[in-house]
């Protein structure tokens, strides 16, 4: 294997959190991953919400139901990167809680710490802006959009020309933003925030996945619904249809069945730079029990959780019990009799 790049779901190292770190140092909430971390080259998040000193939230539409506003401070950014992230995605409903200002000092801050940012921008050109990063040898481009929905329709959310915001998830510009990323990059990958809080697989999320794999996507990785939803190994091109929450500073809402989990998806990349390997760690992420600082769950019940995620075709080979032990039920290898074109692309 020559390089391995972790995903986390919803992060956010502030919020109700906030007192907890300013306490314990904002490093704290990534403590519990710094074993699963470690083993990744790169680490890619969804960074759910503006790293700011701005005091005052922006307005809200007025929905009748409970609103929130996400919040970090910028010391959070040096803790990212300590903890390996090299890149975010702002393309989600949190990155105008605290007004273009917010999205103005979140940029400034991610760029001082060396982290990459693609999803959101000054207008909609810079929210499309994609991060390429080189790892190892390989140049991996990153995109990242957000749903169209219409209540943050109402809200502004989306950039627009002369409009802040965040990139709006529309396929004629994605085929156009993967098309121009195909010569500069070995790896295409696009984050998206897209389905409903707390809910399974939505029809509209099916049909984008197919839609985003049809356009040239090697890996599709997505956010917004606080829980683990299905992964799709049924095709070339992974998707994860919703990590979960991450180290994410907020209560949460995990009661009634829903899942406490989040997910950590650790991609694996061969020296033809494709997608060889695809290991899935689930992590807890109730706040209530784990106090700002997620941690992996035991293996019993990982097994369990992922085994009832994952949806995999004869491209992908689960791992052997007899030889990879507890790593069987949550890791996946890339099935050569189905892939003859592996290796073609190495230089």
């Amino acid at each position: 294997m020559t390089l391995r790049i972790a995903f986390l779901g919803d992060t956010l190292l502030g919020g109700a959190a906030e007192v907890t770190l300013e306490r314990r140092g904002y490093g704290y909430a990534m403590a519990g991953l710094r074993p699963l971390l470690a083993e990744a080259d790169l680490v890619v998040a969804n960074h759910e919400g503006p790293l700011t000193r701005v005091e005052e939230p922006a307005q809200k539409a007025e929905t009748g139901r409970k609103r929130y506003w996400y919040r970090g401070r910028p010391e959070a950014a040096a803790a990212l990167k300590e903890a390996g992230v090299g890149v975010v995605s702002l393309a989600n409903n949190h990155v105008l809680d605290f007004g273009v200002q917010g999205l103005i000092d979140t940029t400034e801050f991610l760029d001082q710490s060396g982290i990459g940012h693609c999803g959101a921008g000054q207008d909609a050109r810079g929210a499309r802006q994609p991060v390429v990063v080189t790892v190892a040898g390989c140049r991996i481009g990153f995109l990242s959009y957000m749903q169209r929905y219409d209540i943050y329709v109402r809200e502004g959310l989306y950039a627009s020309d002369g409009q802040p915001g965040c990139a709006r998830l529309r396929m004629r510009s994605v085929r156009q933003d993967l098309a121009a990323l195909e010569p500069i990059t070995d790896l295409r990958v696009v984050l998206v925030h897209w389905g409903r809080n707390y809910r399974p697989v939505s029809a509209r999320q099916e049909r984008l996945a197919t839609a985003l794999r049809a356009a040239g996507a090697d890996l599709v990785v997505g956010h917004h619904p606080h829980i683990p939803q299905r992964v799709d190994l049924r095709a070339a091109a992974p998707v994860f249809f919703s990590l979960g929450n991450g180290p994410l500073g907020t209560p949460g809402r995990f009661h009634s069945g829903r899942p406490p989990y989040g997910l950590v998806a650790l991609i694996g990349i061969d020296r033809s730079w494709q997608i060889v390997e695809v290991e899935i760690r689930a992590i807890a992420v109730d706040n209530g029990v784990v106090g700002f600082r997620p941690v992996p769950v035991p293996a019993d019940e990982e097994g369990r959780l992922v085994r009832s995620l994952v949806s995999a075709d004869d491209q992908w080979l689960a791992a052997d019990p007899a030889q990879d032990g507890n790593a069987a039920s949550h890791r996946w290898s890339r099935n050569p009799a189905t892939a003859p074109n592996l290796g073609t692309r190495l230089g």
